[in-house]
Protein backbone atom coordinates (compact mmCIF):
# COMPACT_ATOMS: atom_id res chain seq x y z
CA UNK A 1 0.00 0.00 0.00
CA UNK A 2 2.95 2.33 0.44
CA UNK A 3 6.68 2.60 -0.05
CA UNK A 4 6.96 3.50 3.64
CA UNK A 5 8.18 0.86 6.04
CA UNK A 6 4.75 0.79 7.65
CA UNK A 7 1.39 1.94 6.37
CA UNK A 8 0.09 2.66 9.87
CA UNK A 9 1.92 3.08 13.16
CA UNK A 10 -0.13 3.44 16.34
CA UNK A 11 1.42 5.16 19.32
CA UNK A 12 -0.19 3.22 22.15
CA UNK A 13 -1.86 -0.16 22.30
CA UNK A 14 -5.18 0.55 24.01
CA UNK A 15 -8.68 -0.17 22.80
CA UNK A 16 -8.80 2.35 19.94
CA UNK A 17 -5.30 1.66 18.66
CA UNK A 18 -5.65 -2.12 18.76
CA UNK A 19 -9.09 -2.04 17.13
CA UNK A 20 -7.79 0.18 14.32
CA UNK A 21 -4.63 -1.90 13.90
CA UNK A 22 -6.60 -5.13 13.67
CA UNK A 23 -9.06 -3.68 11.17
CA UNK A 24 -6.36 -2.20 8.90
CA UNK A 25 -4.23 -5.37 9.07
CA UNK A 26 -7.21 -7.41 7.97
CA UNK A 27 -7.43 -5.19 4.87
CA UNK A 28 -3.78 -5.74 3.94
CA UNK A 29 -2.07 -2.76 5.55
CA UNK A 30 1.31 -3.16 7.17
CA UNK A 31 0.72 -2.03 10.75
CA UNK A 32 2.95 -1.51 13.78
CA UNK A 33 1.65 -1.02 17.34
CA UNK A 34 4.15 0.66 19.66
CA UNK A 35 3.21 0.19 23.32
CA UNK A 36 5.25 1.46 26.25
CA UNK A 37 4.00 -0.99 28.88
CA UNK A 38 5.36 -4.52 28.98
CA UNK A 39 2.54 -5.57 31.30
CA UNK A 40 -0.74 -3.73 31.67
CA UNK A 41 -1.60 -2.99 35.28
CA UNK A 42 -4.90 -2.20 36.91
CA UNK A 43 -5.64 1.51 37.21
CA UNK A 44 -8.88 3.40 37.77
CA UNK A 45 -10.20 3.83 34.22
CA UNK A 46 -13.35 3.41 32.19
CA UNK A 47 -14.50 -0.20 31.83
CA UNK A 48 -18.09 0.18 30.61
CA UNK A 49 -19.14 0.44 26.96
CA UNK A 50 -22.65 1.78 26.38
CA UNK A 51 -24.85 0.25 23.66
CA UNK A 52 -23.83 2.82 21.05
CA UNK A 53 -20.18 1.95 21.69
CA UNK A 54 -20.97 -1.77 21.51
CA UNK A 55 -22.43 -1.11 18.06
CA UNK A 56 -19.06 0.38 17.07
CA UNK A 57 -17.30 -2.71 18.44
CA UNK A 58 -19.53 -4.85 16.24
CA UNK A 59 -18.69 -2.79 13.16
CA UNK A 60 -14.99 -3.15 13.96
CA UNK A 61 -15.36 -6.91 14.35
CA UNK A 62 -14.13 -7.03 17.95
CA UNK A 63 -17.41 -7.57 19.81
CA UNK A 64 -17.13 -11.36 19.80
CA UNK A 65 -13.42 -11.14 20.63
CA UNK A 66 -14.23 -9.14 23.75
CA UNK A 67 -17.31 -11.10 24.76
CA UNK A 68 -15.65 -14.49 24.37
CA UNK A 69 -12.40 -13.60 26.16
CA UNK A 70 -12.82 -10.93 28.79
CA UNK A 71 -16.12 -9.02 28.69
CA UNK A 72 -19.48 -9.37 30.41
CA UNK A 73 -22.74 -8.32 28.76
CA UNK A 74 -24.92 -6.07 30.91
CA UNK A 75 -28.44 -5.87 29.43
CA UNK A 76 -29.79 -3.80 32.32
CA UNK A 77 -29.05 -0.30 33.63
CA UNK A 78 -30.47 1.37 36.73
CA UNK A 79 -30.30 5.15 37.13
CA UNK A 80 -32.34 5.16 40.30
CA UNK A 81 -35.71 4.78 38.59
CA UNK A 82 -35.69 0.99 38.43
CA UNK A 83 -34.00 -1.43 36.00
CA UNK A 84 -33.98 -0.43 32.33
CA UNK A 85 -33.76 -3.10 29.63
CA UNK A 86 -31.18 -1.75 27.18
CA UNK A 87 -32.02 -4.44 24.64
CA UNK A 88 -35.53 -3.04 24.32
CA UNK A 89 -34.99 0.68 24.88
CA UNK A 90 -31.95 1.68 22.79
CA UNK A 91 -31.83 2.10 19.00
CA UNK A 92 -28.99 -0.43 18.87
CA UNK A 93 -30.98 -3.04 20.85
CA UNK A 94 -27.71 -4.12 22.44
CA UNK A 95 -26.50 -4.80 25.96
CA UNK A 96 -23.63 -2.79 27.42
CA UNK A 97 -20.24 -4.45 27.92
CA UNK A 98 -17.84 -4.31 30.86
CA UNK A 99 -14.41 -5.80 31.46
CA UNK A 100 -11.22 -5.50 33.45
CA UNK A 101 -9.19 -2.92 31.52
CA UNK A 102 -5.82 -4.75 31.47
CA UNK A 103 -7.52 -7.97 30.34
CA UNK A 104 -9.25 -6.08 27.53
CA UNK A 105 -5.95 -4.54 26.40
CA UNK A 106 -4.17 -7.90 26.32
CA UNK A 107 -7.11 -9.46 24.45
CA UNK A 108 -7.21 -6.80 21.72
CA UNK A 109 -3.44 -6.59 21.32
CA UNK A 110 -3.36 -10.35 20.76
CA UNK A 111 -6.25 -10.07 18.28
CA UNK A 112 -4.42 -7.35 16.35
CA UNK A 113 -1.27 -9.46 16.26
CA UNK A 114 -3.24 -12.49 15.04
CA UNK A 115 -4.63 -10.32 12.24
CA UNK A 116 -1.10 -9.49 11.10
CA UNK A 117 -0.12 -6.35 13.01
CA UNK A 118 3.37 -6.18 14.46
CA UNK A 119 3.39 -5.40 18.19
CA UNK A 120 6.40 -3.95 19.99
CA UNK A 121 6.16 -3.49 23.75
CA UNK A 122 8.46 -1.71 26.17
CA UNK A 123 9.14 0.93 23.51
CA UNK A 124 9.11 4.60 24.51
CA UNK A 125 8.13 7.06 21.77
CA UNK A 126 10.26 10.19 22.09
CA UNK A 127 8.95 12.34 19.28
CA UNK A 128 7.29 12.67 15.88
CA UNK A 129 9.13 14.20 12.96
CA UNK A 130 6.87 16.35 10.80
CA UNK A 131 6.90 15.57 7.13
CA UNK A 132 5.52 13.29 4.51
CA UNK A 133 5.67 10.59 5.60
CA UNK A 134 5.76 11.29 9.34
CA UNK A 135 8.49 9.53 11.32
CA UNK A 136 8.09 8.10 14.81
CA UNK A 137 11.17 8.42 17.02
CA UNK A 138 11.27 5.53 19.47
CA UNK A 139 13.70 4.44 22.17
CA UNK A 140 14.42 0.74 21.66
CA UNK A 141 17.06 -1.14 23.69
CA UNK A 142 18.89 2.04 24.62
CA UNK A 143 19.00 3.57 21.15
CA UNK A 144 16.71 5.84 19.15
CA UNK A 145 15.08 4.29 16.11
CA UNK A 146 13.39 6.23 13.29
CA UNK A 147 10.18 4.52 12.15
CA UNK A 148 8.63 6.04 9.00
CA UNK A 149 4.94 5.51 8.40
CA UNK A 150 2.41 6.53 5.82
CA UNK A 151 0.02 7.38 8.67
CA UNK A 152 0.37 7.67 12.46
CA UNK A 153 -2.53 7.14 14.87
CA UNK A 154 -1.59 8.65 18.23
CA UNK A 155 -3.55 6.92 21.00
CA UNK A 156 -1.33 7.84 23.91
CA UNK A 157 -3.98 8.89 26.40
CA UNK A 158 -5.39 12.04 27.94
CA UNK A 159 -1.89 13.35 28.70
CA UNK A 160 -0.84 12.74 25.08
CA UNK A 161 2.78 13.63 24.39
CA UNK A 162 2.17 13.46 20.62
CA UNK A 163 -0.53 16.11 20.97
CA UNK A 164 1.97 18.36 22.70
CA UNK A 165 4.82 17.70 20.27
CA UNK A 166 2.71 18.59 17.26
CA UNK A 167 1.26 21.71 18.84
CA UNK A 168 -2.42 20.81 18.92
CA UNK A 169 -4.44 23.33 20.91
CA UNK A 170 -6.33 21.75 23.80
CA UNK A 171 -9.76 23.07 24.78
CA UNK A 172 -10.87 22.52 28.38
CA UNK A 173 -14.13 22.55 30.27
CA UNK A 174 -12.94 21.96 33.80
CA UNK A 175 -15.47 20.92 36.43
CA UNK A 176 -15.31 21.14 40.24
CA UNK A 177 -15.73 17.39 40.69
CA UNK A 178 -13.50 14.43 41.53
CA UNK A 179 -14.16 10.78 40.76
CA UNK A 180 -12.84 7.90 42.80
CA UNK A 181 -12.83 4.30 41.67
CA UNK A 182 -11.90 0.93 43.11
CA UNK A 183 -12.13 -2.75 42.18
CA UNK A 184 -14.15 -4.87 44.61
CA UNK A 185 -15.48 -8.36 45.18
CA UNK A 186 -18.37 -9.63 47.31
CA UNK A 187 -20.65 -6.81 46.16
CA UNK A 188 -24.32 -7.68 46.69
CA UNK A 189 -25.49 -6.26 43.37
CA UNK A 190 -27.01 -7.91 40.33
CA UNK A 191 -24.32 -9.30 37.98
CA UNK A 192 -26.20 -8.16 34.86
CA UNK A 193 -26.93 -4.51 35.78
CA UNK A 194 -24.89 -1.33 35.77
CA UNK A 195 -26.10 1.04 38.50
CA UNK A 196 -25.59 4.82 38.15
CA UNK A 197 -27.34 7.04 40.71
CA UNK A 198 -27.02 10.78 41.36
CA UNK A 199 -27.89 12.60 44.57
CA UNK A 200 -28.28 16.09 43.07
CA UNK A 201 -29.06 17.76 46.41
CA UNK A 202 -25.42 17.42 47.44
CA UNK A 203 -23.79 16.87 44.04
CA UNK A 204 -22.57 13.30 44.53
CA UNK A 205 -23.09 10.06 42.65
CA UNK A 206 -22.23 6.39 43.00
CA UNK A 207 -21.76 3.69 40.39
CA UNK A 208 -21.45 -0.09 40.51
CA UNK A 209 -20.50 -1.99 37.35
CA UNK A 210 -20.21 -5.81 37.34
CA UNK A 211 -17.29 -7.51 35.63
CA UNK A 212 -16.46 -11.16 35.16
CA UNK A 213 -14.91 -13.36 37.87
CA UNK A 214 -17.15 -11.87 40.55
CA UNK A 215 -15.52 -8.43 40.37
CA UNK A 216 -17.23 -5.04 40.43
CA UNK A 217 -15.82 -1.64 39.62
CA UNK A 218 -17.29 0.98 41.95
CA UNK A 219 -17.05 4.73 41.44
CA UNK A 220 -17.93 7.71 43.61
CA UNK A 221 -18.18 11.28 42.30
CA UNK A 222 -17.84 14.17 44.73
CA UNK A 223 -17.17 17.93 44.74
CA UNK A 224 -13.52 18.97 44.61
CA UNK A 225 -14.27 21.22 47.59
CA UNK A 226 -14.65 18.15 49.83
CA UNK A 227 -12.37 18.12 52.87
CA UNK A 228 -11.02 14.69 51.89
CA UNK A 229 -9.37 13.09 48.89
CA UNK A 230 -10.20 9.41 48.31
CA UNK A 231 -6.81 7.94 47.52
CA UNK A 232 -5.19 4.66 48.59
CA UNK A 233 -6.43 1.50 50.27
CA UNK A 234 -6.85 3.26 53.61
CA UNK A 235 -9.68 5.34 52.07
CA UNK A 236 -11.91 2.33 51.39
CA UNK A 237 -14.11 2.70 54.48
CA UNK A 238 -14.71 6.38 53.72
CA UNK A 239 -15.35 5.57 50.05
CA UNK A 240 -18.04 3.02 50.98
CA UNK A 241 -19.68 5.23 53.60
CA UNK A 242 -19.83 8.16 51.17
CA UNK A 243 -21.39 5.94 48.49
CA UNK A 244 -24.12 5.05 51.00
CA UNK A 245 -25.01 8.75 51.23
CA UNK A 246 -26.01 8.73 47.55
CA UNK A 247 -28.76 6.15 48.07
CA UNK A 248 -29.46 3.42 50.66
CA UNK A 249 -29.02 0.69 48.06
CA UNK A 250 -25.24 1.27 48.05
CA UNK A 251 -25.03 0.41 51.74
CA UNK A 252 -26.68 -2.89 50.86
CA UNK A 253 -24.33 -3.45 47.93
CA UNK A 254 -21.21 -2.85 50.00
CA UNK A 255 -22.10 -4.52 53.30
CA UNK A 256 -19.40 -7.16 52.70
CA UNK A 257 -17.36 -5.64 49.84
CA UNK A 258 -13.65 -6.40 49.71
CA UNK A 259 -10.93 -4.41 47.95
CA UNK A 260 -8.98 -6.21 45.21
CA UNK A 261 -7.61 -3.26 43.24
CA UNK A 262 -6.21 0.24 43.75
CA UNK A 263 -8.40 3.09 45.00
CA UNK A 264 -7.70 6.46 43.38
CA UNK A 265 -9.37 9.75 42.49
CA UNK A 266 -9.05 11.83 39.35
CA UNK A 267 -10.41 15.13 38.11
CA UNK A 268 -13.58 15.53 36.10
CA UNK A 269 -14.26 17.74 33.11
CA UNK A 270 -13.86 17.53 29.35
CA UNK A 271 -10.76 18.24 27.29
CA UNK A 272 -10.61 18.04 23.52
CA UNK A 273 -8.81 19.05 20.35
CA UNK A 274 -10.73 20.67 17.54
CA UNK A 275 -9.93 18.86 14.29
CA UNK A 276 -7.56 16.19 15.71
CA UNK A 277 -5.52 15.58 12.55
CA UNK A 278 -2.59 17.19 10.77
CA UNK A 279 0.20 16.13 8.43
CA UNK A 280 -0.29 12.39 8.53
CA UNK A 281 -0.96 12.17 12.29
CA UNK A 282 -4.44 11.59 13.78
CA UNK A 283 -5.21 11.76 17.49
CA UNK A 284 -7.34 8.86 18.67
CA UNK A 285 -9.33 8.18 21.85
CA UNK A 286 -8.41 10.19 24.93
CA UNK A 287 -5.59 11.92 23.03
CA UNK A 288 -8.26 13.58 20.86
CA UNK A 289 -10.95 14.11 23.50
CA UNK A 290 -12.03 12.96 26.93
CA UNK A 291 -15.58 13.11 28.21
CA UNK A 292 -16.24 13.68 31.91
CA UNK A 293 -15.81 10.17 33.32
CA UNK A 294 -19.09 10.44 35.19
CA UNK A 295 -20.81 9.60 31.98
CA UNK A 296 -18.77 6.62 30.79
CA UNK A 297 -18.35 7.51 27.12
CA UNK A 298 -14.57 7.41 26.77
CA UNK A 299 -14.37 3.83 25.46
CA UNK A 300 -17.33 4.37 23.12
CA UNK A 301 -15.65 7.51 21.76
CA UNK A 302 -12.40 5.60 21.20
CA UNK A 303 -14.21 2.88 19.27
CA UNK A 304 -16.13 5.43 17.21
CA UNK A 305 -12.84 7.13 16.35
CA UNK A 306 -11.22 3.84 15.32
CA UNK A 307 -14.19 2.89 13.14
CA UNK A 308 -14.49 6.31 11.47
CA UNK A 309 -10.75 6.50 10.82
CA UNK A 310 -10.71 2.97 9.41
CA UNK A 311 -13.60 3.77 7.09
CA UNK A 312 -11.96 6.95 5.82
CA UNK A 313 -8.57 5.33 5.23
CA UNK A 314 -10.15 2.47 3.31
CA UNK A 315 -12.41 4.75 1.27
CA UNK A 316 -9.79 7.25 0.07
CA UNK A 317 -6.31 6.54 -1.29
CA UNK A 318 -5.36 10.09 -0.35
CA UNK A 319 -4.78 9.47 3.36
CA UNK A 320 -4.20 13.15 4.10
CA UNK A 321 -7.71 13.86 2.84
CA UNK A 322 -8.98 10.83 4.77
CA UNK A 323 -7.39 12.18 7.96
CA UNK A 324 -9.14 15.51 7.56
CA UNK A 325 -12.46 13.74 6.91
CA UNK A 326 -12.02 11.74 10.10
CA UNK A 327 -11.28 14.89 12.10
CA UNK A 328 -14.33 16.68 10.72
CA UNK A 329 -16.58 13.83 11.81
CA UNK A 330 -14.89 13.68 15.21
CA UNK A 331 -15.66 17.35 15.81
CA UNK A 332 -19.37 16.72 15.25
CA UNK A 333 -19.91 13.62 17.38
CA UNK A 334 -17.70 14.79 20.23
CA UNK A 335 -19.49 18.15 20.30
CA UNK A 336 -22.78 16.30 20.71
CA UNK A 337 -21.40 14.09 23.51
CA UNK A 338 -19.91 17.10 25.25
CA UNK A 339 -23.07 19.20 24.98
CA UNK A 340 -25.31 16.48 26.41
CA UNK A 341 -22.97 15.82 29.36
CA UNK A 342 -22.78 19.53 30.16
CA UNK A 343 -26.58 19.47 30.45
CA UNK A 344 -26.37 16.48 32.79
CA UNK A 345 -23.91 18.30 35.03
CA UNK A 346 -26.10 21.38 35.10
CA UNK A 347 -29.16 19.40 36.20
CA UNK A 348 -27.70 16.65 38.40
CA UNK A 349 -24.38 17.89 39.82
CA UNK A 350 -23.93 21.65 39.95
CA UNK A 351 -24.23 23.21 43.40
CA UNK A 352 -25.43 26.80 43.18
CA UNK A 353 -28.66 28.74 43.80
CA UNK A 354 -29.29 28.74 40.05
CA UNK A 355 -28.84 24.98 39.86
CA UNK A 356 -31.21 24.44 42.80
CA UNK A 357 -33.90 26.47 41.02
CA UNK A 358 -33.23 24.51 37.84
CA UNK A 359 -33.78 21.23 39.67
CA UNK A 360 -36.99 22.49 41.30
CA UNK A 361 -38.45 22.80 37.82
CA UNK A 362 -36.80 19.81 36.14
CA UNK A 363 -36.81 16.92 38.61
CA UNK A 364 -40.57 16.65 39.31
CA UNK A 365 -41.26 16.57 35.57
CA UNK A 366 -38.52 14.00 34.98
CA UNK A 367 -40.01 11.78 37.71
CA UNK A 368 -43.30 11.83 35.79
CA UNK A 369 -41.73 11.30 32.36
CA UNK A 370 -38.25 9.79 32.03
CA UNK A 371 -38.17 10.54 28.29
CA UNK A 372 -37.36 14.13 29.28
CA UNK A 373 -33.81 12.95 30.03
CA UNK A 374 -31.66 13.01 26.86
CA UNK A 375 -30.43 9.49 26.10
CA UNK A 376 -27.17 10.29 24.30
CA UNK A 377 -25.09 8.45 26.90
CA UNK A 378 -26.70 5.09 26.11
CA UNK A 379 -28.07 5.65 22.61
CA UNK A 380 -25.33 7.74 21.01
CA UNK A 381 -24.42 11.21 19.73
CA UNK A 382 -26.83 10.96 16.79
CA UNK A 383 -29.81 11.41 19.12
CA UNK A 384 -31.66 14.74 18.69
CA UNK A 385 -29.81 17.63 20.29
CA UNK A 386 -31.57 20.97 19.93
CA UNK A 387 -33.23 23.63 22.01
CA UNK A 388 -36.45 21.65 22.35
CA UNK A 389 -34.54 18.70 23.85
CA UNK A 390 -32.72 20.98 26.27
CA UNK A 391 -35.86 22.85 27.35
CA UNK A 392 -37.75 19.59 28.04
CA UNK A 393 -34.85 18.30 30.13
CA UNK A 394 -34.57 21.56 32.09
CA UNK A 395 -38.33 21.63 32.74
CA UNK A 396 -38.83 24.78 30.71
CA UNK A 397 -41.45 23.28 28.40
Amino acid sequence: MSASRYDVVTVGGGIGASALARAMSQRGAKVLIVEQELHFRDRVRGEYICPWGVAEAKQLGIFEVLRDNCATELPWADLGFGPRNLLETTPQQLAALSFCHPEMEETLLAAAETAGAEVRRGVVVQGIEDGRPPVVLARVNGRTERIPARFVAAADGRGSAVRKWLGFTVEKNTQPFLFAGVLLTDVAARPDTGVFIFNPDVGILAVVIPQNKGRYRAYFGYPSTAIYRLQGDESLSLFLSECAKVAPVFAEFHAASKLVGPLASFEGGDIWVNHPYRDGVALLGDAAATSDPTFGQGLSLALRAARVLRDQLLADSDWDRAGHAYAAQHDVYFHNCHTSTVWFRQVFQEQSPEAALRRQKALPLIAQDLTRVPDHIFSGPEMPLDESVRSRFFGES
